[in-house]
């Protein structure tokens, strides 16, 4: 096959982030990298069951197994633990790179796609990107109507980080087509509602009996963590200031912003406005054509309006928004699902950028006069108003003669 100019470049530029990605595998990352180190040490101090229980995370236990290999590796082969953890990082920012390779069949996007995951995965050490393969694997076989094979990958993909939960109930509404509470009930009458209850049952019930109620509890625990938020730019994160501004003393409107712990009354008030605006959506999906594409949009708007609105929201909670932009896009490369995509690439990478710069320090105080952190904050707030508007209006309602 003829080498094009355009699939040499391509070719290239993905090779150049490739190499840039295993430069920076002795990057320090941020404190999480000290604390799946922590967390690594535990389950080799105890049993692998143990040692989960013990150190009540966030995570669940897919998770854990990639640290618990991590490790065994390290020692197989003589590696520092953390340059293992940052290499099996790397592994799965590669293999990610590599399914988007496959599917869009293009060095261009998957050069992007390596360029747009590469500070939060091997840079600064999140484990986000360990999820991305099994989840893409999940969206590609729902297009294909694959729907069995596509719930196994989804449910190994929160087995290894709780956040892609937040679209299952849009997945739902897509795979079972549902309109409404008549349609809701039926839909457990279906095959495929039965094949999914069974395939779950196969996998949660060894998990309960192995694990017990450790992993209901680390989902709940990463859940109720009392803060507004954990250095995510979003609405909370801007009423953090004001609280401080109001409450504590010798705070100033041109100090730095921090995570802050206020009472539960204020928490619940944006988790309620957070709950509102999700139920919207649904209701929104619900009425709209359960077309793939209608189903990428409202998933999109929902992670978007979690990480815009809910507590306890962190810096990196928006890859998983990123990654099924890149989704839409692969599926109809359209101006505005290329729009939708490069804001959803921008979005997370400046939020860990102004926090932790490229190697787990930050390179200036955001402090210039106002802790800029506010303006990026609203700024990505409106994307949130932008693209939730753009979604609601551009997903057309189901066909009246479709029985509700």
């Amino acid at each position: 096959m003829r080498l094009s100019f355009e699939r040499a470049a391509g070719m290239l530029l993905f090779a150049l982030t490739v190499i840039l990605s295993v430069a920076m595998v002795p990057s320090p990352g941020t404190y999480d990298v000290l604390t799946f180190l922590k967390w690594t040490d535990a389950v080799y101090r105890h049993d692998f069951v143990a040692g989960y229980a013990a150190v009540k995370s966030e995570y669940p236990p897919g998770a854990f197994a990639i640290l618990y290999a991590s490790r065994g590796i390290a020692d197989m082969v003589g590696m520092a633990p953390v340059a293992s953890l940052k290499a099996t990082i790397l592994a799965f920012q590669l293999a990610s790179a590599g399914i988007v390779l496959l599917l869009s069949a293009s060095w261009w996007v998957a050069a992007a796609f390596n360029g747009s995951v590469l500070l939060g995965a091997v840079c600064l050490g999140y484990m986000d990107i360990c999820f991305a393969p099994p989840l893409i694997a999940a969206y590609w076989a729902f297009q294909a109507r694959h729907n069995v094979l596509g719930a196994a990958f989804f449910l190994l993909a929160c087995l290894v980080k709780w956040q892609p939960l937040q679209v299952a109930p849009f997945l739902a509404i897509y795979l079972f087509r549902i309109s409404g509470l008549r349609s809701l009930a039926a839909a457990a009458g279906t095959r495929l509602f039965v094949q999914l209850a069974l395939l779950a049952a196969i996998v949660l019930a060894p998990l309960a009996l192995v694990f017990g109620l450790s992993p209901a509890r680390s989902l709940w625990h990463g859940m109720s963590l009392p803060i507004l938020s954990g250095t995510a730019l979003n609405v909370p994160w801007i009423a953090g200031y004001f609280y401080d501004l109001m409450f504590t003393p010798g705070f100033a409107a041109h100090a730095e912003v921090t995570t802050i712990s206020p009472p539960a009354a204020y928490l619940l008030f944006f988790k309620s406005v957070f709950a509102v605006l999700f139920a919207a959506l649904l209701i929104r999906a619900m009425q709209a054509e359960k077309t793939f594409e209608n189903c990428l949009l409202f998933s999109i708007a929902g992670v978007l309006t979690y990480a815009t609105w809910n507590t306890n929201v962190h810096e990196y909670h928006l890859f998983l928004a990123m990654l099924i932009a890149y989704l839409l896009m692969l599926h109809d490369g359209t101006r505005e699902n290329w729009a939708i995509a490069a804001l959803l690439v921008v979005m997370p990478n400046v939020n860990l950028f102004v926090f932790y710069g490229v190697t787990g320090t930050p390179l200036l105080s955001p402090v210039i006069g106002l802790d800029l952190t506010l303006a990026l904050a609203l700024l990505h707030a409106l994307v949130w108003l932008l693209l939730t508007a753009y979604v609601w209006t551009a997903a057309r309602p189901e066909r009246q003669d479709r029985p509700l």
